[in-house]
């Protein structure tokens, strides 16, 4: 007797239990398999048994569904199981556990299959989907432990770094066998990470290691095990002193071991932690000794910082140096001067910093590779993000700036000002005219460009967490507005390029704006008609979805029905992103539409409206 259509049952009585009861009444999936059940029913009863399961789970309602579903479900795996095989051969081992509490495996198949892709793959546009899978809380899932684990070895970078950084942690202790199982002390890529991570899980049980790492690892291994010294107790360190030892490295020939010492002695407030990172500070060394200085609260490290500061601003304003490569040079050490007070907002970082900006025009003026006007960048890229005098003096100072130091008062703008200043300060930038023939950039257009680019800030980087617009005045979307229907066109712009007034719409958008709404549904319906693939729409829908249109369902459907059997169906993932977020009045028609699909396209979309049924 062939099984195959029982095996096709079981799978799909497998997925609707796993989507929940509710979607099971009129599934077309398992109504395509009675007939061939009643078929095979005229041979064999228990076929026409099976058979009337199904379709009994078809046509229930919700109400009946969960009984149904049960009793199909209970009466396929009885079935099957005479046909199966109970038992193992080979000899029995028991199974490697380890404890990991406050974990679950509630993930859905819908997150978990393209994470787990992500973590075990290859290919671009992984990263995203890890971030967005950590801050959706997917992590917890125990079935993505282990890859999270191999994943620290990713080829790529970023998601390694990441990993050890972000996920792993989650873990607790419990990941500790399998990194010390896997940690080769001469390796490099994802085993410097193992070794930085088990120090951060566990430092005191991690102290043999990080001793022999020291004496024997690999260059990568050795630069991690400096760096772990800087955060450790006394008690753990009685095979060395560990200032001494940091002292003796700061000093080595390999510029990232001393990059590591410096790191580490930054968290030292011992003077001769102190007296070292000085050193550097005025010497050859300052490139690397930035960030660890940046880093220490020690009050005299700034000082010192502010006094280095200080003579290298005399000196360039001085002017006496003649030759470019030197005043290049001397440049170079004032950017990194400055770097070290990013982030700084004592008082007398606040001074010195004003005490520059006053001079910013002579050190303008200096002609050099680097110049000083990438001083005055520099200087009011830390101003913007610094205390709040620093901020008012660049905002004020707006009119003078050119337009990538105009983008960092805008921002400081949004930080620091009430929404109505903020525009009333800064949209005659947007509105202004500008030479669109003129063959040189006109400095009109770049500032149009540089508000421009902030405002889509939203839009374009949502995952940053620095929501800079989130509460600004509602009349820059009216602006946009205005701006779009003068230019008469919903062209966008390619990436890198001048955004134009749709852009900003689409960032700005918000619910109930009635000229807005109209915008959107006129910019979509344009660009559907000339679309080639979904790419040309999706953007627009994205706005659309959020700010709940109208016609969000009717442009869904148009979309899918337009691009479902071309050859770029892959990307339909991006529109069933969207689904879950739809009103549930869509539901009747998403249903309906999904039987007209191909295959492919209703695997891509079913779990998508599947959420949406299910959300409450």
């Amino acid at each position: 007797m062939s099984i195959a259509v029982l095996t096709q049952v079981y799978d799909e009585v497998r997925r609707l239990a796993i989507a929940g009861s509710v979607v099971a009444p009129g599934d077309f999936r398992l109504k395509k398999l009675v007939p061939p059940l009643e078929k095979a029913g005229e041979k064999a009863p228990v076929f026409a048994k099976v058979a009337g399961s199904a379709a009994k789970l078809v046509d229930s309602n919700e109400k009946g569904s969960a009984e149904a579903l049960l009793e199909l479900s209970t009466l396929i795996n009885a079935v099957l199981y005479t046909q199966g095989e109970t038992g193992a051969s080979g000899e029995l081992t028991p199974i490697e556990t380890t404890s990991v509490s406050g974990h679950h495996t509630r993930t859905t198949a819908r997150m978990l299959k393209p994470l787990m892709e992500a973590l075990t793959t290859t290919g671009s546009g992984r990263l995203e989907i890890i971030k967005d899978a950590f801050e959706r809380g997917a992590f917890s899932d125990l079935r993505l432990v282990k890859p999270a684990i191999t994943a620290i070895d990713d080829p790529y970078p970023d998601i390694g770094d990441f990993i050890a950084e972000k996920v792993l942690p989650l873990y607790g202790k419990a990941i500790l066998p399998d990194l010390r199982t896997k940690f080769d002390i001469k390796g490099k890529a994802g085993h410097p990470r193992r070794l930085a991570l088990m120090h951060r899980i566990d430092p005191e049980g991690t102290g043999p290691l990080v001793k022999e790492a020291l004496d024997n690892g690999s260059k990568e291994v050795k630069v991690v095990a400096i760096e772990c010294l800087g955060t450790w107790p006394e008690r753990l360190l009685s095979f060395l002193r560990p200032l001494s030892y940091l002292l003796e490295q700061a000093a080595a020939k390999a510029k990232d071991v001393r990059q590591a010492a410096l790191k580490a002695l930054a968290k030292s407030d011992e003077s001769e932690a102190i007296a070292a990172l000085e050193t550097a500070l005025k010497g050859g060394d300052i490139e690397i000794a930035v960030a660890p200085v940046r880093e220490s609260t020690n009050p005299k490290l700034l000082q010192a910082v502010l006094m280095e500061s200080d003579a290298q601003l005399a000196q360039l304003l001085a002017g006496k140096e003649k030759d470019k490569k030197v005043v290049g040079k001397q440049v170079e050490r004032m950017l990194a001067l400055l770097e070290c007070l990013r982030g700084k907002s004592n008082k007398a970082v606040e001074a010195y910093l004003l005490k520059c900006f006053a001079v910013r025009e002579r050190l303008t003026m200096i002609k050099a590779e680097p110049a000083g006007k990438d001083i005055q960048q520099r200087l009011v890229s830390i101003m913007a993000e610094g205390p709040t005098k620093t901020q008012a003096a660049v905002v004020d100072a707006h009119a003078s700036l050119d337009a990538d130091e105009l983008a960092q008062a805008f921002i400081a703008a949004c930080r620091s000002r009430k929404a109505p200043e903020v525009f009333s300060t800064f949209s005659s930038y947007l509105t202004a005219k500008v030479d669109v023939k003129n063959k040189r950039r006109d400095p009109a257009q770049a500032k149009y460009e540089a508000i421009a680019e902030v405002l889509l800030v939203r839009w374009r980087h949502r995952d940053d967490g620095d929501d800079l617009i989130g509460k600004i005045d509602p009349r820059w979307l009216d602006v946009a507005v205005t701006q779009c229907r003068q230019k008469n066109t919903f062209t966008l712009a390619q990436p890198g390029l001048t955004p134009g007034p749709l852009e900003l719409v689409l960032s700005l958008a918000r619910p109930g704006h009635a000229d807005a709404n109209k915008l959107l549904a006129d910019a979509f319906d344009d660009r559907l008609k000339k679309s080639k693939d979904l790419w040309d729409c999706v953007q627009v829908l994205e706005a659309m979805v959020r700010v709940q249109h109208p016609a969000v369902t009717d442009a869904t459907i148009a979309i899918i029905e337009k691009h479902a059997k071309g050859s770029q169906n892959y990307g339909l993932y991006l529109i069933g992103q969207l689904i879950p977020q739809l009103p549930k009045k869509a539901i009747p028609r998403l249903e309906a539409l999904l039987p007209t699909l191909p295959e492919k396209v209703i695997d891509q979309l079913l779990e998508y409206v599947t959420e949406l049924k299910n959300r409450t």
